[in-house]
């Protein structure tokens, strides 16, 4: 099986140093994820010289941006890319023999305060994207608030935790993504994405797939969800049930009690809850020849997997080469309909 051919373009601290990189460089790997866990990048590099360890030694907190660039394989003398964002510096380790020297860079800055830094705040009469707003500005980044769920607070507190923990507790809670880079916050709708039209066709059979491996299972999945509060005010219970279309063959029902003000809100918390206990119900890991097309949150379609055929989306998608071999290994979850 033939290898694709492609090379890593490195910028520090917004200089280019693809071209002092390649002698040295052996490995690297970057890993991209949808929701829940920071981006990262690691690179290796021999230093017989003892150049990396010295007066080229990575330093922490220094800013990394990276992009693949790959030859097309149909139009010979173009190239495709894929940017892969920008990290900063956390790590840097020296190993003998032989004498090399590794770095990890991540898509959260230690440097930033939305990590590590426990914090007291509370907002009366609020959104969440105004939250998520504050939270942006206070931190120097952007904020890209990409759905149209945005949950109403009277009175909502931070104590004593941190920007970034803070936030996903309240992305969690609302049933949405969040994805932080070094400089912007993203908060979306992973339905959203799924809806998405596939990028490209995966076939079993192809010369490109080097491995797979594929796993159903009802643990924790519920046939429907049902959405039961008491209003005290209005002295009346607010109740809903949702079944999917094709739902998992269980005869377990998810049963709700938090806080609604409607039949619709209740309607859209059953889904947002149902959504989040079944996503995991049918995924699909998959090693391939590298290609720049795959990254988290973009869907692929399976074709040839049997009972696994469908539409997925990427959850997360780890570039790498070693020994002039570039690899793309992908973690997929069968996007849910109806839900």
């Amino acid at each position: 099986m033939k290898t694709r051919r492609a090379h890593l373009e490195l910028s520090y601290n917004g200089i280019n140093i693809s071209a002092d990189l390649q002698p040295h460089l052996i490995n690297w790997t970057s890993t991209d994820n949808l929701s829940g866990q920071a981006d990262d990048i690691q690179i290796t590099l021999e230093d017989r010289a003892r150049l990396w360890i010295g007066d080229w030694m990575p330093d922490k907190g220094a800013t990394l941006k990276a992009k693949i660039v790959q030859e097309n394989k149909k139009f010979a003398n173009t190239k495709e890319s894929l940017d892969l964002g920008t990290f900063e510096i956390d790590e840097v380790e020296n190993n003998y023999p032989p004498s090399t020297v590794s770095m990890k860079g991540i898509s959260i800055p230690e440097s930033s305060s939305l990590k590590g830094e426990a914090k007291n705040k509370a907002w009366e009469k609020t959104k969440l994207s105004v939250i998520a707003k504050d939270i942006a500005n206070g931190s120097g980044v952007k904020l890209f608030y990409d759905t149209s769920d945005d949950p109403d607070y009277d009175r909502m507190e931070q104590t004593q935790e941190s920007d970034l923990a803070f936030l996903t507790r309240l992305c969690n809670d609302a049933g949405l993504c969040l994805k932080v880079t070094g400089t912007q916050i993203n908060i979306f709708d992973e339905q959203k994405y799924e809806q998405q039209p596939p990028i490209t066709r995966i076939m079993v059979g192809e010369g490109f797939i080097k491995g797979y491996r594929c796993r159903t299972t009802l643990n924790g999945l519920y046939k429907s969800c049902r959405v039961e509060y008491y209003d005290a005010n209005k002295k009346q219970t607010i109740k809903f049930v949702f079944t999917p279309p094709n739902p998992p063959k269980t005869g377990r029902v998810l049963v709700i009690n938090e806080r609604v003000t409607s039949v619709q809100e209740a309607e859209r918390l059953a889904k947002k809850r149902l959504r989040q206990a079944n996503r995991e119900g049918m995924t699909v890991s998959l090693d391939l020849m590298g290609d720049v097309r795959f990254a988290a949150g973009v869907t692929v379609r399976l074709v040839g997997f049997g009972v696994f055929d469908g539409n997925y989306i990427i959850i997360q998608a780890a570039h790498s080469q070693q020994g002039g071999g570039y690899e793309t290994k992908l973690e997929l979850r069968k996007c849910l309909e109806g839900y």
